[in-house]
């Protein structure tokens, strides 16, 4: 997506539509984490450099197409342009598979483009997850981890009803010609 075209869609005044992601949204989403996963690295535990050879396919279990209770899906926020629809922000929720923590989902990979960052989509893509968790059959928590020095991204999930409870340290690494950089990651929950 060029520069132009993200500058034209932050100036649209409609808010995003949220739905769940399907296997014909594979291809945008890919394309979405991957420029997230450049801008922002230290948000992440996954690296651009290697996410960027998957397929958009290897993306497919992410849609919890196979999930019969229902707390594993990615969720997208689309804006429209031209009678065209562009994937400005997602979430995704994994439930656990083991059955003594099959009442746990993990909240992934919040993103939004820069250009539709301060205007809801991030809050928005939040509170459409954790009420698609609600829906879930069983599922009574949702855990996360956040970089810690993500103030603006601490709050969205805490006005969202999370709450900190603990506190990994040095948790991500980045290399670059500085030296090393280390992140801590708040550990957050929601009890369903």
């Amino acid at each position: 997506m060029s520069e132009s075209t993200l500058t034209r869609l932050a100036n649209l005044q409609q808010p995003a539509v949220i739905r769940r992601l399907g296997p014909a949204d594979l291809q945008a989403y890919k394309t979405l984490r991957d420029e997230a996963l450049r801008l922002y690295p230290e948000a992440f535990t996954s690296d651009h450099e290697s996410q960027r050879l998957r397929t958009p396919e290897s993306y497919l279990g992410r849609l919890g197409l196979n999930e019969p209770l229902g707390g594993s899906f990615l969720l997208g926020a689309f804006v429209k342009e031209n009678g065209r629809e562009h994937l400005v922000g997602s979430v995704g929720l994994e439930r656990d598979t083991r059955n003594k923590t099959r009442h746990i989902s993990r909240l992934i990979g919040l993103m939004v483009l820069p250009a539709h960052t301060g205007h809801g989509t991030g809050s928005a893509l939040v509170h459409a997850c954790v009420g698609a968790a609600r829906k879930a059959t069983g599922l009574q928590l949702i855990v996360l981890s956040v970089t810690a020095s993500s103030d603006g991204v601490l709050r969205l999930y805490e006005r969202a009803g999370f709450r900190r409870c603990g506190l990994l340290p040095r948790v991500v690494r980045l290399v670059d010609a500085r030296g090393e950089h280390y992140f801590d990651r708040a550990q957050m929950l929601l009890t369903l």
